[in-house]
């Protein structure tokens, strides 16, 4: 599984997420991730990730949270994982 290294603006915590899945929306691309830690359990926490600006080689991707973006993103996304049970 693919997996990418997210910093945490707010903290400065560093994650390793797997990407489950990725989307475009609106000319944007997404992906919906889990801490790669978190993957053996029966309940993680999920999150979409937006692709905002590309610096070199690397792409910098923020939390999405707002409802308006979140929820037709992730609808999108859990067509793609049927073997996950997902709640939003």
């Amino acid at each position: 599984m693919e997996t990418i290294l997210f910093t945490f603006e707010e903290t400065g915590e560093k994650v390793e997420f797997a990407i489950l899945g990725s989307t475009e929306y609106n000319k944007e691309t997404y992906l919906l991730v889990v801490d790669n830690e978190e993957l053996e359990l029966d309940n993680i926490t999920a999150y979409v990730l937006k692709a905002i600006s590309t610096e070199n080689d690397d792409v910098i991707y923020e939390i999405v949270d707002e409802d308006d973006e979140l929820i037709p993103v992730s609808e999108m996304l859990m067509e793609q994982l049927d073997e996950f049970d997902i709640n939003v």
